[in-house]
């Protein structure tokens, strides 16, 4: 090392003296140690202790003062064993280098390196501390070399460290150096690389750099030579220009700082313990008290030695945090915040100011969500900790409108730290928020994100209703009261909001909360008595009775919404248990006040079907004790009430279920006979038969009224058929008579009445086909079914020709379920329904192909001009949307071909915005069952899009046509994308579908004479979109077959012929091949008159070739039985999900 006389100037000592420098002179500094000044100890700084008398005075009255405390100088042992001198050691560190060692010899050998060991990870990181600090205190320079080559092998670099290199005044020499035998090309490095073996290294070295510094805190943290060393090094690396370099060196600096954080805490604690002690023996006033002297030397020392830390800290908080908290890499931005955080809420009464603060606020704009998350990750536990809320003020003065705007972020999980966030400002200061601020976090209430609603749900019970949420603690009994007005004001609150379809959420957001939505005695009282302060109207008591129903529903199931649903893949046992408890309790109290509840809504069909859902919800068990018998007897009284005044469909389908789950096996036996014997679906009968027979008697003729009442009976006898087999009554051969002779009637049936008498045909034909499963059916059942499902087929696709929307929109959807049932896969539940199974046909396939077409794929906006009703456009959406899903199960399941969905993938990108989700459903789902099949349909679509854009167009052209396809060339994107990123599981496909795509560019207008570009060659441009996903064996057997179809054509470089050059500059793989293809001679005449016949060129064998460098091994086409066997129930699951309603 330098034997320079002039003094060192370290950067600690520049810390210490307050003369912070710029980076650059930072790292010019001398970094000589054999010069430390002595003037601060100055001349006489050693003092003479005898230890014994030391530690009996120290530990006397108070024990927790240790005598192995940290020390900013080396203990020595004096010529007198008696007796320990501190004295300030003349070099400032241990001693060095001996005489007769070589200055170039090598740290250690590979496996005893701490980068080795570290990365290993075999052995005890506090061990490999110790072992280092005991090196170092033996060889200070070798083991400092050893901990520089642990940090450059860190970054990745591979370069070695040797004595020489620590030899020069500064460490940029080193640091340019290792840049230069740095591989910056692979652009990984140990610290960023997947897989578990490196995710362990980066956990590893943060935990040793921590450890490594806590444990040298009572050594040599103080030498003024190690901890200069690691921040000039560590400051050095993280001002690269190199990634690997900055980011590894700045995560080593802040978990430096983070354990030079708890050190300071920790001296922090034993100054004031020591201070404490010391003011307690000062008020002794005992002269010559020993003790008083041994406590003011360590209060001195303490102090001393926190000021030493916290100059370190200030020293790399300038030199690093500043600069890399605004790092162009975002990882590093997150990690200087992260760390922020830490050092504020550990040691507070340092960080905890706004000139630390603000450099979290600043992070809060920033565009990567990450960074941003961890800023509120940083913020929200000081916000948490009420002694913090005093020195937030003026930080949250200065922050609020982007803290209060992130509430809106766009990345859900940072939302969800931001309502919480302004959950805590708004309790420590309550005038904080306006009104617009509130409406912000309100409008989470509904979100569809389950973690949002609830901390919005939290800020609106706080905010609005000024309830705190202390879980589930409280009584009943003490919270009835508050729980009534909470609830009116809940209700105003959901009125106000003008979102009253979706009450569901709103419980949902409140339900983990607070127990009030719980207290459905409260509810029940506002329903039948009011509430004398502030009575409900009748608006009021719908919304009441909506928000009962879902806090009902949730009770009874521990499901959220459906768009709310969360992955959770089991229940835990106390969770069922709590389920359990609450559904037992709902029906204690409904049992009792349900049939009242329903006497008097019984006007309103909304508030009685959400009343008659409660049923739904009962423990049937706990329902049939016999102290419930009364109120089940007048439940049953009104349903049939109900039923019997009642004709709305959604109503009666709702008493139907109920009055399905009434009839429970469930129910002990003594109980049932009180529903069974129930006359709602005898008198319901009886009464359609007759008004049938009258239909049929005037032929159709009936009146106004008498019509209404039909259809009333009808929707009666449909509701009770979902769920009750009503085959003794002959439904099927009373009403399907409606349907085979509609056009024989004198008056054809009304559009409604056709409607219900289809689908209650449709569940005749499911209960029949359920007692043949079930073996409950006679010899004869199956060919009567089959026949009845052939004869109700062929009315159905006659009905979907009527000019009554309503009649053939039914008729294409109870078609399309009705095939799904009885196709191939019925043999699975039964082989003796084989002969059942029906098989799609051409014209049946192109019929429902064509409806397809007519009722989904149309363009409102161009027929109806800018005046559109957006409420009524909604609906149509979700309309359309059932039409294309029930299509599209028939795709998935192989009940019609793969091809007859090239209608539907050619308009992928047109209706994305409408019916993307179900399409990319339907892509994913065809290339699991048959690849060959999807890539062939997607070639198809494509060229079906293509020929429909380029046929408004003038074809001679060729610049129009390359800018009209832009939409051709998204579509082949959109197909792209649905490839996935393992491109080995599509090989074969994706050939195939280039092979066909070159096929149909070339098939016309292919002169070798003229040399005049095909008609279709512009569609190569969009085939290029998808030449990415092709292997690079497979982009030579595509080449070879695109040059097969312009073998002996002059192909021209002008702007007709670029399509073709474009697309096969993207097969080519090396320079030879990307040469542009040079016009060939003209070829010979037999040749040319081959050609100009129109002969095709023979077509390219998948087989290996020899020009091929490796071997193609095609998968075999999968057949159409192959494609049933894996096909499971969970496809149609998938699909159904895709905003799809059963009208049927």
């Amino acid at each position: 090392m330098s034997n320079s006389s002039s003094p060192s100037t370290r950067p600690m000592r520049l810390a210490k003296q307050g003369a912070y420098e710029t980076m650059s002179n930072v790292l010019g500094l001398s970094r000589s140690h054999h010069k430390v000044s002595q003037s601060v100890a100055g001349n006489g700084s050693s003092v003479s202790v005898n230890p014994r008398a030391l530690d009996e005075i120290l530990d006397s009255n108070n024990p927790s003062v240790s005598t192995a405390t940290p020390s900013r100088s080396q203990k020595r042992k004096s010529p007198h064993d008696s007796e320990v001198v501190f004295t300030t050691p003349k070099r400032g560190r241990p001693a060095g280098r001996g005489r007769g060692r070589p200055l170039n010899r090598q740290v250690l050998d590979k496996e005893a390196s701490l980068y080795f060991l570290v990365k290993e990870g075999k052995a005890a990181l506090i061990q490999v501390a110790d072992d280092w600090i005991e090196q170092y205190q033996k060889d200070a320079d070798l083991a400092v070399v050893d901990l520089i080559q642990f940090f450059i092998s860190s970054t990745g670099c591979k370069g070695v460290v040797t004595l020489n290199d620590i030899r020069t005044d500064d460490f940029s020499q080193l640091i340019r150096k290792m840049t230069e035998d740095f591989d910056e090309d692979s652009g990984d490095y140990p610290i960023i690389i997947a897989g578990l073996q490196w995710k362990k290294f980066r956990r590893n070295f943060c935990d040793f750099v921590k450890t490594l510094i806590k444990q040298c805190q009572y050594s040599v943290i103080y030498d003024q030579y190690l901890m200069d060393i690691i921040i000039s090094l560590l400051t050095g690396l993280a001002d690269s220009q190199v990634r690997a370099f900055r980011h590894t060196a700045t995560l080593a600096a802040m978990k430096v700082m983070t354990a030079l954080v708890e050190i300071a805490v920790r001296l922090s604690q034993s100054l004031a313990s020591v201070s404490k002690q010391f003011e307690t023996e000062r008020t002794k006033q005992r002269k010559g008290n020993q003790r008083i002297e041994a406590l003011m030397q360590k209060k001195h020392e303490y102090s001393e030695n926190k000021d030493e830390i916290i100059n370190m800290l200030d020293y790399i908080f300038k030199s690093v945090f500043v600069h890399r908290y605004r790092d162009t890499v975002p990882e590093i931005r997150s990690l200087c915040v992260t760390e922020l955080g830490e050092w504020i809420l550990n040691f507070p009464e340092h960080f905890l100011d706004d000139s630390h603060l603000k450099y979290v606020g600043w992070t809060l704009y920033d565009k990567v969500g990450e960074v941003r998350l961890r800023c509120l990750q940083t913020l929200l536990p000081l916000y948490q900790e009420e002694q913090f809320a005093s020195r937030l003020e003026l930080f949250t003065n200065k922050f609020k409108v982007r803290l209060v705007s992130m509430v809106l972020d766009k990345e859900n999980e940072t939302a969800v730290l931001a309502v919480k966030l302004v959950t805590c400002m708004q309790r420590h200061f309550p005038a904080l928020l306006v009104a617009r601020d509130n409406e912000m976090v309100y409008e989470l209430i509904y979100s569809v994100h389950r973690g949002l609603a609830l901390a919005a749900g939290e800020f609106l019970l706080q905010q609005l209703f000024n309830v705190k949420t202390p879980g589930r603690t409280r009584s009943q009994q003490e919270c009835k009261a508050t729980n009534k007005s909470v609830i009116r004001d809940l209700v105003q609150f959901h009125k106000e909001s003008k979102l009253h379809e979706h009450a569901a959420y709103l419980v949902d957001s409140l339900y983990d909360s607070h127990d009030l939505l719980k207290d459905w005695t409260a509810m029940t009282e506002l329903l039948l008595h009011g509430d004398e302060k502030q009575p409900l109207d009748r608006e009021d008591e719908s919304l009441l009775i909506d928000i009962m129903a879902c806090s009902v529903k949730e009770a009874a199931t521990g499901e959220p919404p459906i768009a709310r649903s969360v992955n959770k893949k089991y229940v835990t046992q106390k969770e069922h248990k709590q389920v359990q408890d609450d559904q037992a309790r709902l029906t204690e109290h409904f049992a009792e006040h349900l049939p009242v509840l329903l006497q008097k809504f019984t006007a309103n069909p909304r508030d009685l079907e959400n009343l008659l859902t409660i049923v739904q919800r009962f423990n049937i068990e706990v329902y049939g004790a016999n102290h419930y018998l009364n109120h089940l007897n007048a439940l049953v009284k009104c349903l049939e009430e109900i039923f019997e005044r009642h004709a709305d469909e959604e109503l009666l389908g709702t008493c139907s279920r109920t009055y399905e789950c009434l009839c429970s096996e469930k129910l002990p036996v003594h109980v049932r006979p009180l529903v069974i014997g129930s006359t709602l679906i005898d008198l319901t009968m009886v009464k359609l038969r007759q008004e049938i027979q009258q239909f049929n008697t005037v032929d159709g003729a009936l009146d106004e009224e008498d019509v209404v009442t039909l259809i009333t009976s009808m929707r009666r006898v449909e509701a009770l058929h979902q769920c009750h087999d009503l085959s003794k009554w002959d439904v099927w051969d009373l009403i399907f008579p409606i349907v085979k002779q509609r056009a024989d009637y004198a008056v054809p049936p009304n559009p409604e009445m056709m409607r219900l008498s289809m689908k209650t045909c449709y569940w005749s034909l499911l209960w029949a086909l359920k007692a043949i499963t079930d073996g409950q059916s006679f010899e004869d059942s199956i060919p009567k079914l089959k026949q009845q499902f052939q004869q109700f087929c062929t009315c159905c696709r006659e009905l979907m020709e009527s000019p009554v929307n309503e009649t053939a929109e039914a008729a294409y959807l109870i078609l399309c379920d009705l095939l799904l049932i009885f196709g191939w896969s019925l043999p699975e539940r039964n082989e003796e329904l084989t002969a059942l199974v029906f098989e799609v046909d051409q014209s049946l396939e192109d019929q429902l192909e064509q409806f397809v077409r007519r009722k989904v794929f149309v363009d409102d906006a161009a027929q109806a001009g800018d005046v559109t009703d957006e409420e009524a456009e909604i609906v149509k959406t979700h309309r359309r949307r059932i039409y294309l899903a029930a299509f599209c199960k028939l795709v998935v399941f192989g009940v019609v071909t793969v091809a007859s969905a090239v209608h539907i993938f050619k308009n992928y990108v047109t209706f994305q915005s409408d019916f993307g989700d179900i399409i990319r459903v339907l892509l994913n789902k065809c290339r699991e069952s048959d690849k060959m099949g999807w890539a062939k349909t997607m070639v198809r679509a494509l060229c079906a899009l293509y020929q429909e854009t380029v046929s408004e167009l003038d074809p001679e052209n060729r610049d129009k046509i390359s800018d009209a396809i832009y939409v051709v060339h998204e579509l082949a994107k959109r197909f792209a994308m649905s490839f996935g990123s393992d491109p080995t599981k599509t090989r074969e496909s994706i050939v195939t579908l280039h092979r066909e795509g070159i096929d149909f560019a070339c098939a016309a207008d292919l002169n070798t004479a003229t040399g005049k570009a095909p008609r279709d060659l512009p569609f190569l441009e969009a085939l290029n979109e998808l030449s990415s996903k092709l292997l690079k064996q497979d982009k030579r057997i595509v080449l070879n077959y695109l040059n097969r179809h312009f073998n002996g054509v002059r192909v021209g470089v002008d702007g007709e012929w670029q399509p073709l050059i474009t697309y096969r500059n993207s097969l080519v793989e090396s320079e030879d091949e990307a040469a542009l293809m040079p016009p060939p001679p003209l070829p010979p005449p037999l040749v040319s008159a081959a050609v100009n016949k129109g002969q095709v060129p023979p077509p390219l064998s998948l087989t290996p070739s020899m020009n091929v460098s490796s071997p193609f091994v095609p998968v075999a086409a999968s057949s159409f039985l192959t494609r049933r066997t894996v096909r499971t129930a969970t496809t149609v699951d998938t699909l159904m999900e895709v905003d799809f309603e059963e009208e049927t």
